[in-house]
């Protein structure tokens, strides 16, 4: 159950205080001895610490399945709402992360929450092909890290192993409808806990909208249905209902409330149920810009217990996973 805790290795590489056993020598015998007590045995030595790793860093977040249903076209003039970069356009955008993990049994929970992640940087539409598909990079220049209520990683730290990650691309492509493939993320040289900070960026980074086909107005619905993984990790199903809530001086502006569900599943030997969750996403896009300015969230919960209990009733752990995201373009 372990890798359940998903990110909790971050936590683990920007904690406290090292915490070093110390050897105590035996106590001396009750007796007492005419010869000179024995020199007490030598410590062991502490084992050497790996090297950092070094070198590039790459990491994949697969493309996911996304079908999109038209439920009202709204009133009014009705017009294509659709991802229009052009290649060569660049655009400055700020990305905001936020993650935590509450882990519950016995009536005792623990929580583990995350600083803030903030990085900068600017995107850059490479290519754009007769579909519209653009392919597009995202170069982060600038880091930061935001205290958090309820964190307990040292900040300061945070900061220093975010600021690893300056030079980090993020690249893949997107539809006209905002259908992506594979994101590939990249660095060309890594410090001790820098891949923990870019696992962490892989599992909050939030997707583009998923949009109708279809000329809409203003109070237009849709549905986006998406199989995907929650935190990288378990089989669910997103259902998000969008709504177009105006379209003035070209851009567009869109509320979304989403819906997780998942049947249950086995996962490292023990089994997963009653996953659950809800989210909210807000979108402003205008014509012509190929990242939206979004801020998104999302709750969901699951519970994880043995697959062959040992004890009645069984032992059961609780997780509750938040993330946030918050992404401002220009």
């Amino acid at each position: 159950m372990k890798r359940l805790a998903l990110v909790l290795v971050v936590l683990a590489a920007c904690g406290g205080k090292d915490k070093k056993q110390t050897n105590l020598a035996p106590l001396p015998d009750d007796k007492p001895v005419a010869k000179a007590e024995p020199t007490p045995p030598k410590p062991e030595p502490e084992p050497a610490k790996p090297p950092p790793p070094s070198g590039p860093l790459d990491l994949k977040i697969p493309a996911t399945t996304t079908t999109v249903k038209l439920v009202s076209a709204g009133k009014g003039k009705r017009q294509p709402l659709k991802l229009s970069a052009k290649a060569g356009q660049k655009q400055a955008v700020e990305v905001s992360l936020d993650f935590a993990l509450k882990q519950s049994m016995g009536g005792q929970s623990e929580d583990n929450v995350v600083p803030t992640v903030v990085l900068s940087g600017d995107a850059e539409t490479k290519a754009v092909d007769p579909s519209g598909t653009a392919q597009y990079t995202l170069t982060i220049t600038k880091t930061d890290a935001k205290e958090t209520a309820g964190s307990q990683v040292p900040i300061d730290k945070f900061k220093e192993i975010l600021a690893t990650l300056s030079g980090l691309t993020i690249g893949g492509t997107v539809g006209p409808n905002g259908s992506t493939g594979e994101v590939t993320m990249h660095l060309d040289k890594q410090a001790e806990a820098t891949g923990q900070a870019v696992e962490l960026i892989r599992l909050t980074l939030p997707p583009w909208p998923a949009l109708p086909t279809e000329p809409i107005a203003p109070g237009a619905k849709w549905q986006a249905t998406t199989t995907t993984k929650l935190a990288d990790k378990l089989d669910v199903t997103q259902v998000t209902d969008y709504e177009l809530v105006s379209y003035k001086g070209k851009v567009w502006t869109i509320k979304g409330k989403t819906k997780v569900s998942g049947a249950d599943q086995m996962m490292q030997g023990g089994k997963i149920t009653k996953i659950t969750g809800t989210g909210t996403s807000d979108f402003t896009l205008a014509d012509g810009a190929l990242y939206p300015s979004h801020k998104t969230t999302l709750d969901a919960s699951f519970i994880a217990s043995e697959a062959e209990p040992k004890s009645n009733p069984p032992a059961q752990l609780e997780f509750a996973i938040k993330m946030g995201a918050q992404i401002v373009a220009k």
